[in-house]
């Protein structure tokens, strides 16, 4: 009986030696994902890329950065990190500083400032083809874009556009006359989206100033609209 009881109590204990070694292999390989350095990318931040830092819901004043970045072998991948102004940090990257990005497999874990010469070869060969300036394309384009992406959607309205006008995006939804409760409650709906999607436009076209929102009927009454801007947006902070 005692050879019986020693035999499950070792089994036991393999067990849970067993369960606690797959345990500390899965919490390594986690921190490894996320804290361990795997590459280096490298990027350049695009001509008039705006910088200017917006406030967050801490008071705290943010910068982000969205940029497409290249490891030496040429392969591209889209890294987003935050710069926070504050006593101990108040330098920002300008449009035209070259930078090393640091990543783990997860995670942006670091990122500084470098030399053009410091570049690998195939890294700089696709930032270069990213921003000839023949490469940007027209806010028109964009546009267009946009407006074919909103007609795919099934929505209620008997028309959808997008549009440029200078550096500004005026997003238009038609109802028909009979239907306007229907777009004054799209408007509703729509104004929460469209004070975010002006982060998403601003991404793909940094040129972008504002934009602009507007429902109407189809005999041309204005039943909404809504103007947003970086302002809006990003609550800066006035002066």
């Amino acid at each position: 009986m005692n050879k019986k009881r020693k035999m499950w109590r070792w089994i036991v204990l393999a067990a849970v030696v067993l369960v606690a070694l797959q345990l500390v292999f899965l919490l390594k390989q986690y921190y490894d994902d996320r804290y361990v350095l795997y590459d280096h990318y490298y990027t350049v931040v695009p001509p008039d890329y705006d910088i200017t830092p917006y406030q967050d819901k801490q008071g705290g004043r943010v910068t982000e950065y969205a940029l497409i970045c290249y490891n030496a072998d040429g392969e591209a991948r889209e890294l987003e990190f935050s710069v926070l102004i504050d006593a101990h940090n108040s330098d920002l990257y300008p449009s035209g500083t070259y930078l090393r990005v640091s990543v783990s497999k997860q995670l942006v874990i670091g990122r500084r400032a470098v030399d053009e010469t410091d570049i690998p070869k195939k890294a700089m060969e696709n930032i270069k083809s990213d921003y000839v300036p023949d490469s940007v394309p027209l806010l028109d384009e964009y546009a267009e874009v946009r407006t074919r992406r909103l007609a795919a959607k099934n929505t209620p309205s008997l028309n959808v556009s997008c549009a440029a006008d200078g550096t500004t995006l005026i997003y238009t939804y038609t109802f028909g006359a009979y239907a306007k409760e229907l777009a004054e409650a799209a408007s509703d709906v729509l104004d929460p989206v469209y004070y975010v999607q002006f982060r998403a436009d601003k991404k793909a076209y940094p040129e972008l100033t504002a934009i602009i929102l507007d429902i109407k009927l189809d005999d041309g009454t204005v039943i909404f609209s809504q103007h947003y801007d970086k302002r809006v947006e990003f609550d800066y902070e006035k002066n």
